[in-house]
């Protein structure tokens, strides 16, 4: 199972009654608005070393063994390399396995690693807004589960979160935009510059005729169109600094969220080179 058709699997039905909560997260760390998005360590359990195409089967792993010890070091690692925030993936916060008191957990760890958590990469759903009120996240970036743009926007609205729906087999923009109903103040779109990469989309364009919409980015770079190996900015076929001129070029004041999803090598060994080359140009 794909990340995607994992984000789009059915999920029990919950008639969650919140309580509006406007998570106000902590300011922006100062310097640029660069995340690292925990999802890259979805290699981590198996030695990084898995298949793409069985990503449900790493996410389910990963829930599994994301106990307060892993959750400390995975902290200790992404500050180590100079990150003040981060987007933290639905297996590293499972509304499966977490609770007040673990998320309360959860939070203080990233506290004290000085770690601001500006979005939640997941889907759209009861549970997950929860874990985000727990943990103080203001967005979510992922998939719909199949709700209607009214159902997820009343989700939403209620909730106090936004939602932006990100790319993955999309080929084009229109194809983008249907799923949100063309957006809304509630839903936006999280640009992920690498599965445009894979479908073939000219990035810097899509990024220019989305314009508003784009509220929150993934960025990642892929060897080649038609597959997914992810590698270096820059080494691949996004042209990722002309796809960071056209963010400046319509007014994007959101979030860097860095994505590197290798099956056979350790992101980390580029955590550091990526900050600073966001540092620099985003």
């Amino acid at each position: 199972m794909t990340r995607r058709e994992f984000l789009l699997s059915s999920t029990t039905a919950a008639g969650l009654i919140f309580t509006s909560c406007r998570s106000g997260a902590a300011s922006a760390p100062k310097g640029r608005r660069i995340a690292f998005n925990t999802a890259n360590l979805v290699g981590r359990v198996s030695g990084y070393r898995y298949e793409l195409s069985r990503w449900g089967e790493q996410h389910q792993k990963t829930v599994a063994a994301t106990d307060e010890r892993a959750w400390v070091s995975i902290c200790e690692d992404i500050s180590a390399a100079g990150y003040q925030a981060v987007e933290v993936w639905e297996a590293h916060a499972s509304p499966e396995s977490l609770n007040p008191a673990k998320a309360a957990t959860w939070r203080r760890i990233l506290e004290e690693h000085k770690l601001l958590p500006i979005g939640y990469a997941g889907s759209l759903r009861p549970e997950t807004v929860r874990v985000c009120q727990w943990l103080g996240i203001p967005r979510i970036n992922g998939g719909l589960r199949g709700q209607s743009p009214a159902q997820a926007t009343d989700l939403c609205r209620e909730s106090g979160l936004r939602f932006n729906l990100e790319n993955h087999p999309e080929k084009s923009t229109e194809e983008l935009l249907k799923p949100i109903g063309g957006g809304n103040e509630w839903l936006g779109v999280c640009v992920d510059t690498g599965w445009f990469g894979t479908q073939g989309v000219d990035v810097p364009q899509a990024i220019r005729v989305l314009n508003q919409l784009v509220r929150h980015t993934h960025i990642k770079d892929v060897r080649r169109a038609g597959g997914h190996e992810t590698c270096r900015l820059g080494d691949g076929v996004v042209k990722i600094p002309a796809v960071l001129e056209s963010l400046k070029s319509i007014g994007y004041t959101g979030w860097y969220s860095w994505e590197d999803e290798p099956e056979d090598r350790n992101p980390m060994d580029l955590a550091k080179w990526t900050l600073d080359y966001l540092n620099t140009r985003a």
